[in-house]
C-alpha cells in the first residue's frame, strides 16, 4: 500500500538524522535520439530530490551517430557490479531497455541476480520478486476506441502495428477485445502486423491494407488505429504519397505521445504514457519499499491518457472552443467594419499575445493575415512567423510552451474575423495555424537536439579532445579533465584508476578527486576498492545530497577503473564524451608508461596456466566458441559472489550441461571448482598485497564469514591465510 508523503519523509528525515541518508540507483540502457530514456530520469532526478536522497545513475546510452560500440552491452553488463548494498539501498530498473541486446530469458536472469536488493521496475520484462510499475494497455486502448467509435461514430477499424515486442501485441490483442465490446466487425485482412518499425516493412503492411479496402473517403476504412506512433507518423506519410488525406479522407491514431506525433502531417491523436510521472513514482514505491521491506512485490499500473490532435478528425480543445464561439477575439466580431477599425482593434489585441519588437512587425503581421485571406497561396504569415521565431532564438533560450500558447491566442483572436467567410478560407487559415504550430514543435526539437547532441558535434569534440591528447603524464591529464569540467559545467568527479590496464575489471584506487574532498575523508585516497560496491560514497557526500553519473573507463577490452561526475545537466551524452576522451588519454599514459600489465591483485595468466591444461584445438562448431578465456574471465568478473551455473550458462546464452560438460573438457574441474582455485589465487594476491584485512578478503571473494574463508584457502593449499602468506616472506 502506498504510504503518505509525510510518511516517507519521516523515514527518510530519520536515515538522514543517523547519518545513513537513502541512496538510490537506476539501471537501463536508452537511446538517448528519443526522449522516453530522458523523461524517465528527469522524473526520478525530480523525486530524489523532492525528498531529499541520493541518486546514482548507473544507466547507459547508446546509439549516438559517433560512438556506436558493438561491444556495448558486455561494458554495460560492468555497471551491475556496483549494484549492491552498501553502494545503493535500493534500484530502479528498466529492464525490458535490454531487450535489443539480449534474450528475455536472459535479461530476467541478470535483474534477478540482483535480489535481495529491493527492485522498482519500470518497463514491461516480468523480474521475479521486483515490484512492476506498468501503463495499464486495457484502459489506454479502451479510451481511444470509445473516442473514435463514440465521438467520431466510426464503424470501419483497420489496424497496422508491429510484431516486435510483447507491448506492440498486447496493444493489438486488447484492439480486437475493443472491437468485440464495442459490437464491431473484425473483418478479414484488416489487421496487419509489420516485421518491424522500418518504414520499408510498414509500407509493406500499408499495402496490403490498401489491397483490400478502399481508403479514399472513408469508404471501407475511416480509421487506422497504429501501435506506435512511429508507425503512424510514416503512415500518414505514405497514404499522402497515396493521394490519401488524413483526416479527410481516413483518421489515423498513434500510441506513446512521442515528438514524431507531434510533427506529423497531421498531429497525432495518441496515448499519453507518462514517462515523467512513471519515473517519479517508480522512486516513490521504492522508498516505500524501503520502509516496509517485507511487503510483497505487486503489480502497479499507471494510467495513461488521452490526447486528442487532428489526425482522428478533431481541432485540439484551443480550436474547438473557437469554433464554439469562446474566444479572446469575440469582441471582433464583423467583418463589414472598415479594415482600418479592424486592424486597429486587431493591433491592440495583438500586443498582448506577440513578442512584437516594435509597431512595424504588428502592421506587418496584419498585412500577412489579410493576404492570407484575400489571395491565398503561400502563407505568409507561416513566413513572418518564422522570422519571429529565428530572431527570437538569436537572443535567448527558445521556450516551445510559450510560443504554443501563442499560436492557440493567435487562432482565438482571428478565427472570429473568419466567421462571414466560406469554409475554404477558414480550412485554408487552419492549415496555416497548424504549419505554425508544426514550426514551433520543430525549433522546439532542433533546441532539444542542439543541447543534447552539441558534445557530439566534431568541432566541440576536436576542441575538448586537444587538451586531452596533448596530456604528457597522469597528472596533465588530470588537469585537462579540470579544465573540461569547468567546459561542460560539470562540477566535480571522482576518478578510481587501476595500477595498471588490463582485461579484467579492475580493482582501482581513487587517485582524483574534484573538487578537493574535506580533510576527513582525504584518507580514502588511493586506498585499494576491492570491489566496485564497496566505493567510499563518503567521498561524494560534502554535506549535503548528491547525484552522481557512473562511467566505465576503458579503450577497447581494455579497462583502466571508472569515474563517478556530478549530474547537473540531463545531457547524458555529455558525460559519455569525456568517458571517451579521458579513456583515450589514459590508454596512451598506460602504453607510454608500460603499463599495460594486469593488475598485481587480479588472477594472472601464469596462475591460470597452473590451474587448468589449455585445449589448443580450434573450435569443432559455433557452441565451440564457449572457450577457456570466456569461462574463467566470467568466473573471474563474478569472483566475488557465489557460484551460480544457472546464471551463469544464462548470461553466456548454453545449457547447463554443456557449460559444465564443456568446463570440465576445457580445464579438468567443474565449474564449482574451478571458481574456488580461482578465488584462492585471487585471495593469494590480496595477501601479498599487505593492505587487507582477512574480513576484508573474505568478503570480497564472496564468503559469509571469515572462519569459511580460512577454511576453503586451507584445503587448497594446505596452509592458514596466514601461515602461507609467512611462507612466503
Amino acid at each position: 500500500m502506498a504510504l503518505k508523503i509525510s510518511e516517507r519523509k519521516q523515514f527518510l528525515a530519520e536515515r538522514k538524522s543517523a547519518g545513513r541518508r537513502v541512496t538510490i540507483g537506476f539501471t537501463g540502457i536508452a537511446d538517448l535520439r528519443s526522449f522516453i530514456g530522458l523523461e524517465y530520469m528527469k522524473g526520478m532526478m525530480k523525486a530524489a530530490a523532492d525528498y531529499d536522497i541520493n541518486f546514482i545513475n548507473m544507466g547507459g546510452a547508446v546509439k549516438y551517430s559517433l560512438f556506436d560500440d558493438i561491444n556495448f552491452i558486455s561494458h554495460y553488463i560492468k555497471n551491475f557490479r556496483f549494484m549492491r548494498e552498501p553502494f545503493v539501498d535500493g534500484l530502479v530498473t528498466w529492464a525490458s531497455s535490454l531487450w535489443e541486446f539480449m534474450e528475455e530469458r536472459n535479461i530476467i536472469s541478470l535483474f534477478s541476480g540482483l535480489r535481495p536488493l529491493p527492485m522498482v521496475d519500470i518497463g514491461h520484462v516480468d523480474i521475479p520478486g521486483a515490484t512492476m510499475l506498468k501503463i495499464d494497455g486495457d484502459i489506454a486502448i479502451r479510451s481511444m476506441m470509445e473516442h473514435l467509435a463514440l465521438v467520431h461514430g466510426y464503424t470501419k477499424f483497420a489496424f497496422l502495428g508491429a510484431d516486435i515486442s510483447e507491448p506492440h501485441r498486447n496493444r493489438f490483442s486488447n484492439y480486437k477485445k475493443e472491437l468485440a465490446r464495442l459490437g464491431l466487425s473484425d473483418r478479414p485482412h484488416s489487421a496487419v502486423l509489420a516485421r518491424s518499425m522500418n518504414p520499408n516493412h510498414i509500407a509493406d503492411a500499408l499495402d496490403e491494407i490498401c489491397s483490400n479496402f478502399v481508403l479514399r473517403g472513408g469508404q471501407d476504412v475511416q480509421v487506422i488505429v497504429t501501435s506506435t506512433d512511429v508507425i503512424a507518423t510514416e503512415v500518414i506519410d505514405q497514404l499522402s504519397r497515396r493521394g490519401i488525406s488524413v483526416p479527410k479522407d481516413v483518421a489515423v491514431t498513434g500510441f506513446n505521445n512521442w515528438y514524431e506525433g507531434i510533427t506529423a502531417r497531421s498531429p497525432l491523436t495518441t496515448i499519453d504514457l507518462a514517462y515523467f510521472r512513471r519515473g517519479y513514482t517508480a522512486v516513490e514505491i521504492l522508498i516505500d519499499k524501503l520502509v516496509s521491506p517485507s511487503s510483497a512485490p505487486r503489480i502497479v499500473r499507471v494510467v495513461p491518457s488521452l490526447v486528442i490532435r487532428q489526425s482522428c478528425g478533431c481541432f485540439e480543445e484551443c480550436v474547438a472552443r473557437v469554433s464554439s464561439g469562446h474566444s479572446e477575439g469575440a469582441v471582433l466580431d464583423s467583418f463589414r467594419e472598415s479594415e482600418d477599425t479592424l486592424r486597429e482593434r486587431l493591433s491592440c489585441a495583438l500586443r498582448d499575445v506577440f513578442p512584437f519588437r516594435d509597431d512595424d512587425e504588428v502592421s506587418e503581421m496584419l498585412d500577412a493575415f489579410f493576404s492570407d485571406v484575400y489571395e491565398g497561396g503561400e502563407s505568409r504569415m507561416l513566413r513572418f512567423f518564422q522570422q519571429v521565431l529565428q530572431n527570437y532564438r538569436k537572443v535567448r533560450e527558445f521556450d516551445g510552451e510559450h510560443f504554443q500558447n501563442v499560436v492557440s491566442r493567435l487562432r482565438s483572436l482571428l478565427l472570429p474575423v473568419l466567421k462571414n467567410e466560406g469554409d475554404d478560407v477558414v480550412r485554408r487559415m487552419e492549415d496555416s495555424f497548424h504549419q505554425m504550430r508544426s514550426l514551433v514543435s520543430v525549433y522546439q526539437k532542433y533546441e532539444s537536439f542542439a543541447e543534447r547532441e552539441n558534445p557530439y558535434r566534431l568541432n566541440n569534440i576536436s576542441e575538448q579532445a586537444v587538451s586531452f591528447v596533448s596530456a604528457s603524464s597522469r597528472e596533465k591529464v588530470f588537469d585537462a579533465l579540470r579544465y573540461q569540467l569547468g567546459v561542460l559545467d560539470i562540477p566535480g568527479v571522482s576518478l578510481a584508476l587501476s595500477e595498471n590496464m588490463g582485461y579484467n575489471f579492475p580493482t582501482p584506487s581513487v587517485e582524483f578527486v574534484f573538487p578537493e574532498p574535506p580533510e576527513k575523508s582525504k584518507s580514502l585516497m588511493h586506498r585499494r576498492i576491492s570491489e566496485p560496491y564497496l566505493f567510499p560514497k563518503e567521498l561524494f557526500d560534502r554535506g549535503k545530497r548528491y547525484c552522481v553519473m557512473l562511467e566505465i573507463l576503458h579503450h577497447a577490452d581494455r579497462y583502466f577503473g571508472y569515474a563517478f561526475f556530478e549530474m547537473k545537466s540531463l545531457n547524458i551524452a555529455t558525460y559519455d564524451v569525456l568517458r571517451m576522451l579521458l579513456s583515450n588519454a589514459l590508454y596512451l599514459i598506460y602504453r607510454k608508461e608500460g603499463r599495460t600489465r594486469e593488475v598485481s591483485f587480479s588472477v594472472r595468466d601464469d596462475q591460470l596456466k597452473e590451474l587448468i591444461s589449455v585445449e589448443t584445438e580450434p573450435p569443432r562448431n559455433a557452441r565451440s566458441r564457449l572457450t577457456v578465456e570466456k569461462i574463467t574471465d566470467y568466473l573471474t568478473e563474478h569472483i566475488g559472489e557465489m557460484t551460480n551455473i544457472d546464471k551463469m550458462s544464462s548470461e553466456l546464452m548454453v545449457s547447463r550441461s554443456y557449460l559444465s560438460r564443456r568446463t570440465k573438457e576445457l580445464t579438468g574441474l567443474s565449474v564449482q571448482t574451478l571458481h574456488e582455485r580461482l578465488k584462492m589465487e585471487q585471495a593469494k594476491n590480496m595477501l601479498l598485497l599487505d593492505s587487507y584485512e582477512l574480513s576484508e578478503i573474505a568478503s570480497s571473494l564472496g564468503f559469509k564469514d571469515q572462519n569459511y574463508f580460512s577454511n576453503v584457502f586451507k584445503k587448497n593449499t594446505g596452509l592458514s591465510p596466514r601461515n602461507w602468506l609467512k611462507s612466503k616472506a
